[in-house]
């Protein structure tokens, strides 16, 4: 498994209500992601995908998800995002599986493609 991206002295240094809004894990409660990340792809910040086992999926974009682990070899296969090959992305803290991680030659060249019914977004919204 990748290591877990630990947050940037950047992201620590935003005014307490900032990071008072926070994506969590159901789960757990571990904090996955900000709004601030938050990001459109192909035109729209959330999406509803159906893998080729029939499994519907809506994920909500975002360019990075610091509380996130990732595991596997990044595959175009059946890729929702064309140019961008997917692992699967884990919450670092329970290992619930939480999302996808999204690389490639676009822009932005990654982000995170997160389960929508897997997060809990807490705070002012």
């Amino acid at each position: 498994m990748d290591r877990v991206i630990e947050p940037r002295p950047d992201d620590l240094a935003e005014p307490a209500a900032e990071r008072a809004r926070v994506v969590l894990c159901r789960a757990c409660q571990h904090v996955l992601t900000t709004p601030k990340q938050a990001i459109e792809m192909l035109g729209r910040h959330e999406h509803t995908f159906r893998n080729p086992g029939g499994y519907s999926f809506h994920v909500a974009c975002y360019s990075d998800a610091p509380g996130c682990a990732f595991i596997g070899d990044p595959t175009l296969d059946a890729t929702w995002f064309p140019g961008y090959a997917w692992s699967l992305a884990l919450c670092a803290k329970c290992q619930q599986h939480v999302g996808w991680r999204f690389g490639g030659s676009g822009s932005p060249p990654r982000f995170f493609g997160l389960i929508a019914t897997r997060l809990f977004r807490a705070g002012p919204c």
